[in-house]
């Protein structure tokens, strides 16, 4: 395919820094979003590489600009990204634009289903929300295999069954208790990964195949929803985080999850990080944070993400400027 002359201009002006990229069409209309952390070599790509997807081809074909929008860092383009995203839902993008699908997974009082999928945030042992409605419900129906689940002292007891039995009253709340203790205690529901593990490598060793491997999936599902809980990094936590920027630094204050106040420095001293968080404490009282709990969850997560792979330290009693600027002038 010829690529337009003035595409071609386009393209070569644009720098190798990160930042957010959007494709629009002849009329205008942004047809995609996305982020990279060198943009002229993610947007070169689209022009000059061969390309499988016939969704990439026709996207390539009705290219008609290109705008940019260059950040400090790859996470701020991250963030960026998933704002823009919500902001157009662009018509090829799928990842972002469908928050208000997000599910959440509620252990009832009563009825035949110990567990529901609802939509809105509604009762005390409400989890989520996740984005995987079918993850969710998979887990749901794969557990009625192992109810009643009993928990007995320091372990849980319960039994595979390949049609879900009916439970009395007393099987119901003694399993409504023990789902409130796997789904509001990690411990509890490693320990229960354990046991449920144990259980599926003996039926593989005793020749019962089928039961092995309905207890593999179980096994599968609750693992994916302990990651999840084991994912939030930023929960309830202060945290303050370091990246080299050309020859100086950025410093990000991150509030449960949230981004409260970024600042970029040419130098640093103990000073500057203890300012930087005093003056972003007294600020974070003033600040408006996204309440849609849904929309709010991608930025988490993008936020968490990057804690994995970054520098960065707890703001609590035991925080130490010192220690942090060490930190972040070796990186």
């Amino acid at each position: 395919m010829s690529i337009p002359e003035h595409l071609k201009v386009k393209i070569q002006s644009i720098p190798e820094k990160p930042g957010i990229y959007m494709m629009k069409d002849c009329h205008g209309n942004i047809m995609y979003i996305g982020k990279s952390k060198c943009l002229n070599k993610r947007v070169r790509s689209y022009f000059y590489s061969n390309h499988e997807w016939n969704k990439i081809k026709r996207l390539v074909f009705n290219i008609h600009d290109i705008d940019i929008i260059v950040t400090d860092t790859h996470l701020e383009a991250q963030l960026l990204e998933c704002a823009m995203i919500k902001k157009y839902t662009p018509i090829y993008n799928s990842q972002f634009v469908r928050d208000k699908n997000y599910v959440y997974l509620r252990i009832e009082n009563s009825g035949k289903n110990p567990l529901s999928i609802i939509y809105d945030r509604d009762g005390e042992y409400t989890f989520g929300p996740f984005r995987s409605k079918y993850s969710i419900y998979n887990l749901i129906e794969l557990l009625t295999k192992l109810y009643p689940i009993r928990k007995v002292e320091n372990t849980f007891e319960f039994d595979y069954h390949p049609l879900p039995i009916v439970m009395n009253y007393e099987e119901f709340e003694k399993n409504r208790e023990s789902l409130i203790e796997l789904l509001t205690n990690k411990d509890s529901l490693k320990l229960f990964l354990d046991i449920l593990k144990d259980k599926m490598e003996k039926a593989s060793l005793s020749l019962h195949f089928e039961r092995a491997s309905q207890l593999r999936d179980i096994y599968l599902s609750l693992k994916h929803l302990y990651r999840y809980q084991n994912n939030d990094i930023s929960k309830d936590r202060e945290i303050i985080m370091g990246e080299r920027v050309g020859n100086g630094y950025k410093l990000f204050y991150v509030s449960d999850g949230n981004l409260i106040w970024k600042k970029k420095f040419e130098k640093i001293s103990v000073e500057d990080v203890q300012s930087f968080i005093c003056k972003t404490k007294i600020q974070k009282k003033n600040i408006v944070t996204n309440k849609n709990e849904k929309s709010l969850m991608d930025f988490k997560s993008i936020i968490n993400k990057e804690l994995k792979s970054s520098y960065f330290k707890v703001i609590d009693e035991d925080f130490d400027a010192h220690e942090f600027i060490k930190g972040l002038i070796e990186l």
